[in-house]
């Protein structure tokens, strides 16, 4: 096993060497901050959606201590569009914690990381490889993929017993150092070649250590949670060239600029306008109808260009985008 772990590392370290994706934003100085940033955005996210997203985020806020200064309406702004917002609560949260408690530095320990709000397991481990180089297991879904084919881990990898096996996996055949550039190539591995469904096995680098027996087979979850399909119903207040909103108060959206409920006395017999948008395990449709009586109080009334600068998550600015076409 240790003569194949070690012909494993090499023909990463090579493949890694000429075909990697040395050009994502992120990999240019490998800062703890830039990581960071990239690892909050690539929660649920992909990296052709985040990498210009990225560039404009490090303009806005350079440095952690810069961001952890910022308002937290700044900050959603400057997330909208990359959905799960609590995202970048969690991140803002993470840089006011470390400039507070760690003089503005990233701690290098694992324990310490774990501690921050808001940084879970994964996020730390990926911290520790790729801003500090240290060889420790990163599992993203690009990785345990890979290693789900290359040791033909036939366990649904989303059961206790299932992740604890990708995870030996893994450990098994970390370098004693380089722990970057271990975990870069083996992310870009399954981005780029042992890809989700059909791999490319012919181009595949490490085709003769792999063990997988039918590899687009692999690797397994267990039975996926069914959709539910819910309905809303929302009010479009729009009198003398304002939109009038609400401030959502959680817990979805908490902090951003929503569309008000609408109530059975204030809906008019027909829906103004629809859509529909996926969040979590639910189908929404979101039925808009333009209000009877007056405007209430709560209420806080935008221009249409005003709406440009404000927060709001993509279904209710779709939902208006929608509306003012009408």
């Amino acid at each position: 096993m240790a003569q194949r772990d070690s012909l494993i590392q090499k023909k990463l370290s090579a493949w890694f060497h000429n075909h990697g994706r040395h050009d994502l934003p992120w990999r240019t100085s490998f800062s703890p901050y830039e990581v960071l940033v990239s690892e909050f955005m690539l929660q649920q996210t992909t990296v052709a959606t985040i990498t210009p997203r990225f560039l404009t985020w490090m303009k806005l806020f350079p440095t952690l201590e810069i961001l952890a200064q910022a308002p937290e309406e700044a900050v959603l702004k400057a997330w909208q569009g990359l959905g799960y917002y609590a995202r970048a609560r969690r991140l803002h949260l993470v840089a006011t914690t470390v400039v507070k408690n760690f003089e503005g530095k990233i701690p290098q320990d694992l324990d310490q990381l774990l501690a921050l709000p808001g940084i879970g397991p994964y996020t730390a481990k990926a911290l520790l490889a790729f801003a500090f180089d240290q060889p420790v297991e990163v599992l993203d879904t690009n990785i345990i993929r890979v290693i789900a084919r290359l040791n033909n881990i036939t366990e649904p990898i989303d059961t206790k017993r299932g992740h604890l096996l990708i995870e030996e996996s893994v450990r098994n055949i970390l370098p004693p150092k380089k722990g970057r550039l271990f975990a870069s190539a083996l992310m870009d591995l399954g981005a780029m070649v042992c890809k989700s469904g059909e791999p490319l096995c012919e181009t595949c680098p490490l085709s003769s250590e792999c063990e997988a027996e039918e590899p687009s087979r692999l690797p397994r979850k267990q039975p996926r949670v069914a959709i539910t399909k819910k309905k809303e119903q929302r009010a479009f207040y729009y009198r003398r060239n304002k939109i009038y909103l609400e401030k959502s108060q959680g817990p979805l959206w908490k902090g951003l600029w929503i569309l008000p409920h609408c109530t059975s006395l204030q809906k008019p017999r027909e829906i103004f306008s629809s859509i529909t948008y996926p969040i979590t395990r639910y189908r929404v449709t979101m039925e808009l109808y333009r209000p009877l009586g007056s405007i209430p109080k709560s209420l806080h009334p935008f221009s249409i260009h005003e709406l440009k600068s404000i927060a709001i998550p993509s279904p209710h600015r779709k939902a208006l985008e929608k509306c003012f076409e009408q």
